[in-house]
């Protein structure tokens, strides 16, 4: 228990430490409202007055989009990536290496501390009066709100793996902003934030499909809607389980390469 208790203390901090930008909490609602109706706006002129597209029903679109704006709000909440990138650039990386904590740990316990925080006050008020007003499709069940919830926890998990080993490639590259832009486009595509999977071309749901990507947003949500329902929301958690297993023994390997080999640029 004591070897865990010092990584809370990471989240309390990062909780108070969030509570001090008071004006964060009203820009991230203010930016998930204009993300909201921006999407929302998008899928209604798509759907152009059909009941569905696809087989997919304008309800369980609308669905789609508002589980996942609250979905991308949480991992927003997390450690910036070019927070992890500037500690590797300035050297302060070294500082880090030389406490007794595991690094990626620290970061992941204080992720939970700001998305503990930007949950309570910016995400949940908001998204409460909007399944409250809105006509969505809602689990009908308490099985599928508990695998939901699960879901998403290995979701944002397997995101923060992602993040983390793209951050630490700064140690063997030191400058990545062009690969940077390649990498976010390709995670906010292939995991379905915006687009679901289903309507992708085959040739690009192939590729969705041999990626870890789709477990961060697609495979949550599609058990929340109930497009995945019965034994196949055992083989998503199953699947999600895999890439969590596989992205975080990458992300280890990569930070027990790159913690022997710190490049300080300029120095």
């Amino acid at each position: 228990m004591g070897h865990w208790s010092k990584y809370w203390t990471f989240t309390k901090k990062a909780f108070l430490r969030s509570s001090v930008y008071r004006f964060e909490v009203w820009s991230r609602t203010g930016s998930n409202i204009i993300f909201l109706l921006m999407w929302g706006s998008i899928w209604t002129a798509l759907y152009a007055g059909r009941d569905e597209a696809g087989g997919v029903t304008f309800t369980a679109m609308l669905t789609y989009i508002v589980v996942s704006r609250f979905l991308d709000g949480v991992n927003e909440a997390g450690t910036p990536l070019w927070e992890i990138q500037e500690k590797v650039r300035t050297g302060d990386i070294s500082l880090e290496l030389m406490r007794p904590f595991d690094v990626p740990l620290r970061y992941l316990f204080a992720d939970f501390g700001s998305v503990a925080f930007y949950m309570m006050t910016a995400l949940l008020p908001l998204y409460i009066i909007l399944f409250f007003f809105l006509d969505l499709a809602l689990p009908s069940d308490w099985v599928t709100w508990v695998c939901f919830i699960i879901s998403a926890f290995m979701g944002f998990l397997i995101r923060y793996c992602v993040e983390m080993t793209f951050g630490l490639l700064t140690f063997f590259l030191v400058e990545t902003g062009g690969i940077e832009d390649v990498f976010y486009f390709a995670m906010s595509l292939l995991s379905g934030s915006v687009i679901p999977l289903w309507f992708f071309p085959s040739w690009l749901e192939t590729i969705a499909v041999y990626l870890p990507f789709q477990a961060i947003f697609f495979m949550p949500i599609s058990i929340f809607i109930g497009e995945t329902t019965g034994s196949q929301v055992l083989a998503t958690l199953g699947l999600q389980f895999f890439w969590l297993v596989v992205c975080y023994l990458i992300l280890r390997i990569v930070w027990n390469r790159a913690s022997h080999k710190v490049v300080v640029q300029g120095g």
